[in-house]
């Protein structure tokens, strides 16, 4: 009888500790776009999500985050390093004992939500820049209806697609006229020049350089810089006016030329305090309306966005105008 009860005595207590050894969840994502994203256990900060799977890793696998808690129901909040909240699972768990509970969090499940509803997640961070589904409300406004160039990439490809068209068909018509006179050209211009990005709602007021070689059929070099307008982001509580409401910007890029046409590619990376980001084709023509001063216009596609990893975040389609003066 008491080597029953010894018996008895060990698996009681082997039952009593598995609940606390196995009660083990794994976070991890395949939304490459959000990492790092934040998790919160009753509103509690535990920890990132720092990289993104193809499949499911295994426990502990860096770029995961594997905690342990208690056999009770926890409240859970996952928010990506924009500041959307991820809205694809309940929102709370009772965490298996008999398994690791290995927890997705998918592309596409997070959502813009009204921040003062998370006071806790906010209260010491400040994500890379605010999202919300009106203008009226706090923080940067971006369109919601956007898609994510990375995971809904049809639009990116048709793009691609009708670059590469473009580049080919003025670089014929560059090499056919290179030699044709055409005293318009070659030349060397600076001037001022707007254009508006819709999705990034950013106003570039810039001023501009661009070399125009060959003759009729030539290429161009070109460069602007100047101030970044944000209208209606300088009321975001958690940053400053000068950040949000206005910074430096400038892009680079290069083109081919038929005449006053030219369809050109720009590119301006996030370095420093200037943050946004994009690529895209432009397609442009020159008015020359004197010998020394010209009204430009352009229209374009591409992608861009906020931050290093930003560019690829949203499709944009940029206009603008500005002049030239000869020099």
């Amino acid at each position: 009888m008491k080597r029953f009860f010894q018996i008895l005595s060990v698996l009681a207590a082997a039952l009593w500790g598995l609940p606390a050894a196995a009660q083990s969840i794994c976070f991890w994502t395949d939304d490459a776009d959000a990492v790092p994203v934040r998790i919160y256990i009753d509103q509690e900060y535990i920890g990132d999500v720092t990289a993104a799977f193809c499949e499911q890793p295994l426990l502990d696998t860096p770029g995961c985050l594997s905690v342990d808690t208690t056999p009770e129901r926890h409240s859970l909040t996952a928010v990506d390093k924009y500041g959307r909240v991820y809205k694809g699972w309940p929102g709370s768990i009772r965490p298996r004992t008999d398994a690791v509970n290995y927890l997705q969090i998918r592309a596409g499940g997070f959502r813009v939500v009204d921040q003062r509803q998370y006071d806790y997640v906010f209260t010491d961070w400040v994500p890379l820049y605010y999202y919300l589904d009106t203008p009226v409300r706090y923080g940067r406004y971006v369109p919601l209806d956007e898609l994510d160039p990375l995971t809904d990439n049809d639009l990116l490809i048709g793009m691609g697609i009708a670059a590469v068209g473009a580049t080919a068909a003025m670089s014929v018509a560059a090499a056919r006229n290179w030699g044709f006179p055409d005293s318009r050209f070659p030349y060397v211009a600076v001037g001022l020049g707007t254009e508006y990005y819709s999705t990034l709602r950013e106003w570039r007021n810039v001023a501009q350089f661009k070399a125009r070689f060959g003759n009729l059929g030539g290429v161009s070099l070109m460069a602007d810089a100047g101030v970044a307008l944000f209208p209606g982001r300088s009321r975001d509580p958690f940053a400053s006016i000068d950040r949000f409401g206005s910074q430096f910007t400038w892009s680079v890029g290069a083109g081919l030329d038929y005449g006053g046409f030219g369809f050109s590619v720009r590119y301006k990376p996030a370095v420093g305090d200037s943050s946004d980001t994009f690529l895209n084709a432009r397609l442009e023509y020159d008015w020359w309306i004197t010998r020394h001063f010209a009204l430009d216009f352009h229209a374009g596609f591409g992608v861009g966005g906020f931050g290093e990893d930003g560019t690829f975040d949203y499709y944009d389609f940029p206009v603008g105008m500005g002049f030239l003066f000869r020099l």
